[in-house]
Protein backbone atom coordinates (compact mmCIF):
# COMPACT_ATOMS: atom_id res chain seq x y z
CA UNK A 1 0.00 0.00 0.00
CA UNK A 2 1.53 3.60 -0.92
CA UNK A 3 0.44 6.58 1.28
CA UNK A 4 0.72 10.10 1.55
CA UNK A 5 1.29 10.90 5.52
CA UNK A 6 1.02 14.87 5.41
CA UNK A 7 2.67 16.57 8.71
CA UNK A 8 4.91 13.82 8.52
CA UNK A 9 8.00 15.95 10.42
CA UNK A 10 6.79 15.38 13.45
CA UNK A 11 3.93 14.83 16.12
CA UNK A 12 1.29 12.36 15.29
CA UNK A 13 2.17 12.54 11.32
CA UNK A 14 5.76 11.37 12.29
CA UNK A 15 4.35 8.51 14.17
CA UNK A 16 1.89 7.93 11.83
CA UNK A 17 4.55 7.84 8.85
CA UNK A 18 6.63 5.51 11.13
CA UNK A 19 3.81 2.68 12.05
CA UNK A 20 2.92 2.67 8.73
CA UNK A 21 6.35 2.07 7.00
CA UNK A 22 7.10 -0.69 9.90
CA UNK A 23 3.67 -2.31 8.73
CA UNK A 24 5.19 -2.34 5.38
CA UNK A 25 3.24 0.80 3.62
CA UNK A 26 5.20 2.38 0.84
CA UNK A 27 4.98 5.98 3.02
CA UNK A 28 5.27 9.13 1.35
CA UNK A 29 6.13 12.01 3.83
CA UNK A 30 5.44 15.61 3.03
CA UNK A 31 5.47 18.91 5.52
CA UNK A 32 5.89 22.20 4.91
CA UNK A 33 8.93 21.74 7.00
CA UNK A 34 10.10 18.23 5.37
CA UNK A 35 12.65 16.23 7.28
CA UNK A 36 14.69 13.84 5.33
CA UNK A 37 13.75 12.02 2.77
CA UNK A 38 10.38 14.07 2.58
CA UNK A 39 8.84 16.41 0.20
CA UNK A 40 7.33 20.44 0.86
CA UNK A 41 3.68 20.42 1.24
CA UNK A 42 1.52 23.68 2.07
CA UNK A 43 -1.26 21.87 2.62
CA UNK A 44 -3.51 25.78 2.24
CA UNK A 45 -2.30 25.72 -1.00
CA UNK A 46 -3.72 24.17 -4.27
CA UNK A 47 -0.77 24.34 -6.79
CA UNK A 48 0.96 23.00 -3.55
CA UNK A 49 -1.38 19.54 -3.30
CA UNK A 50 -0.94 19.31 -6.80
CA UNK A 51 2.67 19.55 -7.27
CA UNK A 52 2.90 16.78 -4.50
CA UNK A 53 0.34 14.65 -5.56
CA UNK A 54 1.38 14.09 -9.14
CA UNK A 55 4.96 13.86 -7.93
CA UNK A 56 4.11 10.67 -5.78
CA UNK A 57 2.03 8.51 -8.40
CA UNK A 58 -0.57 6.43 -7.84
CA UNK A 59 -1.72 6.19 -4.22
CA UNK A 60 -3.94 4.12 -1.94
CA UNK A 61 -4.68 6.21 0.86
CA UNK A 62 -3.96 9.80 2.31
CA UNK A 63 -3.58 10.39 6.11
CA UNK A 64 -3.39 14.47 6.13
CA UNK A 65 -2.19 15.24 9.80
CA UNK A 66 -0.93 18.56 8.81
CA UNK A 67 -2.11 21.20 11.36
CA UNK A 68 -0.98 23.84 13.55
CA UNK A 69 -2.27 25.42 17.08
CA UNK A 70 -3.04 28.60 18.88
CA UNK A 71 -4.42 30.27 21.79
CA UNK A 72 -6.15 33.66 22.25
CA UNK A 73 -9.69 34.82 23.88
CA UNK A 74 -11.97 35.28 21.28
CA UNK A 75 -12.15 39.06 21.67
CA UNK A 76 -8.41 38.87 21.21
CA UNK A 77 -8.33 37.19 18.04
CA UNK A 78 -7.14 38.71 14.77
CA UNK A 79 -9.44 37.82 11.60
CA UNK A 80 -6.03 37.31 10.50
CA UNK A 81 -4.95 34.18 12.60
CA UNK A 82 -9.14 32.59 12.33
CA UNK A 83 -8.23 32.79 8.66
CA UNK A 84 -5.16 31.02 8.70
CA UNK A 85 -6.44 28.45 11.14
CA UNK A 86 -9.14 27.36 8.86
CA UNK A 87 -7.53 27.55 5.64
CA UNK A 88 -4.63 24.94 7.13
CA UNK A 89 -7.28 22.85 9.04
CA UNK A 90 -10.38 23.19 6.79
CA UNK A 91 -9.17 24.30 3.16
CA UNK A 92 -6.02 22.02 4.01
CA UNK A 93 -8.66 18.89 4.15
CA UNK A 94 -10.42 19.66 1.74
CA UNK A 95 -7.68 20.28 -0.88
CA UNK A 96 -6.37 16.82 -0.12
CA UNK A 97 -9.32 14.81 -0.52
CA UNK A 98 -10.29 16.75 -3.57
CA UNK A 99 -7.13 15.70 -5.10
CA UNK A 100 -6.51 12.49 -3.80
CA UNK A 101 -10.58 12.09 -5.18
CA UNK A 102 -9.95 13.10 -8.63
CA UNK A 103 -7.02 10.94 -9.37
CA UNK A 104 -8.87 7.84 -7.72
CA UNK A 105 -11.86 8.10 -10.18
CA UNK A 106 -9.59 9.70 -12.82
CA UNK A 107 -7.80 5.98 -12.77
CA UNK A 108 -10.53 3.57 -11.89
CA UNK A 109 -9.53 3.30 -8.40
CA UNK A 110 -10.10 3.03 -4.68
CA UNK A 111 -9.05 4.97 -2.05
CA UNK A 112 -8.68 6.18 1.76
CA UNK A 113 -8.51 9.20 3.43
CA UNK A 114 -8.12 10.01 7.29
CA UNK A 115 -7.85 13.23 8.35
CA UNK A 116 -7.28 14.82 11.84
CA UNK A 117 -10.06 16.33 13.77
CA UNK A 118 -10.77 16.88 17.25
CA UNK A 119 -12.24 16.00 20.81
CA UNK A 120 -12.92 19.81 20.75
CA UNK A 121 -14.83 19.89 17.51
CA UNK A 122 -18.02 18.51 19.77
CA UNK A 123 -16.46 19.97 22.98
CA UNK A 124 -15.45 23.08 22.95
CA UNK A 125 -12.96 24.56 25.00
CA UNK A 126 -12.42 28.39 25.36
CA UNK A 127 -9.41 30.22 24.52
CA UNK A 128 -9.19 28.62 20.78
CA UNK A 129 -12.39 29.26 19.36
CA UNK A 130 -10.48 29.40 15.79
CA UNK A 131 -8.85 26.08 16.44
CA UNK A 132 -12.73 24.59 17.76
CA UNK A 133 -14.45 26.00 14.92
CA UNK A 134 -11.29 24.41 12.62
CA UNK A 135 -11.20 20.64 14.00
CA UNK A 136 -15.85 20.72 14.03
CA UNK A 137 -15.16 22.48 10.22
CA UNK A 138 -12.90 19.37 9.27
CA UNK A 139 -15.69 16.67 11.26
CA UNK A 140 -18.42 18.48 8.62
CA UNK A 141 -16.08 17.74 5.75
CA UNK A 142 -15.11 14.34 6.17
CA UNK A 143 -18.72 13.03 6.58
CA UNK A 144 -19.82 15.03 3.93
CA UNK A 145 -17.20 13.85 1.24
CA UNK A 146 -17.87 10.25 2.63
CA UNK A 147 -21.45 10.22 1.35
CA UNK A 148 -20.41 12.05 -1.93
CA UNK A 149 -17.67 9.90 -2.45
CA UNK A 150 -19.08 6.42 -1.43
CA UNK A 151 -20.21 4.99 -4.57
CA UNK A 152 -16.09 5.39 -5.84
CA UNK A 153 -15.47 3.30 -3.69
CA UNK A 154 -13.66 6.22 -1.95
CA UNK A 155 -13.92 5.91 2.20
CA UNK A 156 -13.22 9.30 4.23
CA UNK A 157 -12.95 9.01 7.64
CA UNK A 158 -11.26 11.15 10.50
CA UNK A 159 -9.90 10.83 14.03
CA UNK A 160 -10.86 13.04 17.08
CA UNK A 161 -8.00 12.89 19.18
CA UNK A 162 -8.60 14.15 22.83
CA UNK A 163 -5.41 14.76 25.16
CA UNK A 164 -2.57 13.45 23.02
CA UNK A 165 1.47 13.73 24.23
CA UNK A 166 3.17 15.68 21.15
CA UNK A 167 5.08 18.73 20.88
CA UNK A 168 1.77 20.79 20.53
CA UNK A 169 0.85 19.97 24.10
CA UNK A 170 3.80 19.81 25.34
CA UNK A 171 3.24 23.26 27.66
CA UNK A 172 0.00 22.25 28.79
CA UNK A 173 0.98 19.13 30.12
CA UNK A 174 4.71 20.50 31.61
CA UNK A 175 2.53 22.99 33.72
CA UNK A 176 1.02 21.10 36.81
CA UNK A 177 -2.20 22.85 36.71
CA UNK A 178 -3.22 22.89 33.34
CA UNK A 179 -2.32 18.99 33.03
CA UNK A 180 -4.67 18.35 36.07
CA UNK A 181 -6.70 20.19 34.12
CA UNK A 182 -6.66 18.56 31.19
CA UNK A 183 -6.47 15.19 32.47
CA UNK A 184 -9.69 15.67 35.28
CA UNK A 185 -11.90 16.08 31.80
CA UNK A 186 -10.44 12.30 30.80
CA UNK A 187 -12.53 9.15 32.49
CA UNK A 188 -9.07 7.19 32.46
CA UNK A 189 -6.87 9.96 34.15
CA UNK A 190 -3.93 9.65 31.34
CA UNK A 191 -3.02 11.22 29.01
CA UNK A 192 -2.82 9.68 25.09
CA UNK A 193 0.44 8.74 23.14
CA UNK A 194 0.96 9.01 19.11
CA UNK A 195 1.02 5.65 18.93
CA UNK A 196 -2.48 5.60 19.56
CA UNK A 197 -3.53 8.05 16.99
CA UNK A 198 -1.02 6.54 14.35
CA UNK A 199 -3.14 2.74 14.99
CA UNK A 200 -6.19 4.53 14.39
CA UNK A 201 -5.31 5.75 10.99
CA UNK A 202 -3.58 2.31 10.44
CA UNK A 203 -6.94 0.66 11.17
CA UNK A 204 -8.75 3.29 8.97
CA UNK A 205 -6.77 2.99 5.48
CA UNK A 206 -6.94 -1.10 5.87
CA UNK A 207 -8.82 -3.33 4.38
CA UNK A 208 -10.25 -4.66 8.03
CA UNK A 209 -12.04 -1.16 7.48
CA UNK A 210 -13.32 -1.53 4.13
CA UNK A 211 -17.20 -1.05 5.48
CA UNK A 212 -16.09 2.13 7.46
CA UNK A 213 -16.72 5.31 5.92
CA UNK A 214 -18.09 8.65 7.31
CA UNK A 215 -16.44 7.93 10.56
CA UNK A 216 -15.09 10.40 13.22
CA UNK A 217 -13.66 8.23 15.78
CA UNK A 218 -12.69 9.78 18.94
CA UNK A 219 -9.55 8.34 20.15
CA UNK A 220 -9.64 10.12 23.94
CA UNK A 221 -9.89 8.07 26.60
CA UNK A 222 -13.33 8.51 27.50
CA UNK A 223 -13.39 12.45 26.73
CA UNK A 224 -16.77 12.94 24.81
CA UNK A 225 -18.51 10.19 26.66
CA UNK A 226 -19.30 12.67 29.15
Amino acid sequence: MRVLVTGAASGIGAGTAALLAEQGCDVVGADLLPGVGQVQLDVAEQDSWDAVLDAAGPLDAMVNCAGFRSRAPLVDLEVEEFDRMLAVHVRGTFLGIRGCARRWIRDGRPGAVVAISSVTGTHAVAGQVHYVAAKAGIAGLVRAAAVELATAQIRVNAIAPGVIATPMTADKLGDPAQRRWLLDRVPTGAHGEVADIAAAAAYLISAAAAYVTGVVLPVDGGWTAC
